[in-house]
C-alpha cells in the first residue's frame, strides 16, 4: 500500500544538497573560531585555517556539480529550482567566508604581540559567529523569522563598524602602526563576513517565498 507521501525522482538529489550545505555550515564555524583564535590563545594554526578554507571551496565546486545535475536530468521548476538556486548561492557565501577567515589568520602576524586592545574585534566577533550561524540554521530550517533577524543584526554591525574605525582614526597617534592597521583590516573582513551572512538569510526568503 502506497503510504501519505511518495518519494520522487529529485527529492534524494535535494537531501544531499541540504546536507553537503550543512556540513559546510559546521566548517564555516570552525573556520572562524580558528581565524580569531588569538583573540584568546595569543596564537593562530594558519596552516589549519587555509586548510578549512580550501575544504570549503572543495565543496562548494561539490554542491555546484550537483545542482547542475539535478536541474539537466529533472529540469525542476518553481520551489524545486528555487532551492537548488539557494544551494548554490549559499555554497558560495560559505566558501567566501572561509577565504576571509583565511584573510584574518594572514593579518594577524602583523599584530604587535602586546599592547594591542582586540577588545573592539572580540565584541564584533561574536555578534558576527552568531550572524554566520543562524544565517545558516534559518536556511537548513526554512526559517523565515530567523532570516529576516539575521539582516537587522546587519546594522548593528555596520554601526559598531564605523564607531570602531572612527575611534582608531581618532587614537592614530596613540596607537602603534601595526595594531592599527591589523584591527581595521580584520573589522573589515568581519564587516563582510556579515554582508554574507545577509546574503545567506537572503537566499533563504528566496527559496521559500521566491522573493527577496
Amino acid at each position: 500500500m502506497q503510504g501519505e507521501y511518495s518519494r520522487r525522482p529529485i527529492d534524494l538529489g535535494l537531501v544531499r544538497l541540504r546536507n553537503m550545505i550543512n556540513d559546510m555550515s559546521m566548517v564555516v564555524g570552525k573556520v572562524m573560531k580558528a581565524s580569531m583564535e588569538f583573540i584568546e590563545s595569543g596564537k593562530i594554526d594558519m596552516d589549519g585555517v587555509r586548510r578549512m578554507s580550501d575544504e570549503l571551496l572543495f565543496m562548494m565546486e561539490e554542491v555546484s556539480e550537483l545542482a547542475v545535475q539535478l536541474i539537466a536530468r529533472f529540469q525542476p521548476v518553481a520551489t524545486d529550482l528555487r532551492e537548488i538556486k539557494s544551494a548554490i548561492q549559499v555554497s558560495y557565501d560559505f566558501s567566501r567566508i572561509g577565504r576571509y577567515a583565511v584573510n584574518i589568520s594572514e593579518t594577524y602576524p602583523m599584530m604587535p604581540k602586546t599592547g594591542c586592545n582586540v577588545k573592539a574585534l572580540e565584541e564584533m566577533f561574536k555578534i558576527v559567529l552568531e550572524m554566520v550561524n543562524e544565517a545558516g540554521e534559518a536556511y537548513l530550517g526554512k526559517d523565515l523569522e530567523k532570516a529576516e533577524e539575521v539582516k537587522k543584526r546587519d546594522d548593528e554591525v555596520d554601526a559598531l563598524y564605523a564607531e570602531y574605525i572612527k575611534q582608531l582614526i581618532q587614537k592614530g597617534g596613540e596607537i602603534d602602526a601595526g595594531c592599527l592597521l591589523s584591527i581595521a583590516l580584520i573589522l573589515r573582513y568581519l564587516e563582510r563576513i556579515a554582508d554574507h551572512a545577509c546574503y545567506i538569510a537572503d537566499a533563504t526568503i528566496y527559496m521559500v517565498k521566491g522573493r527577496k
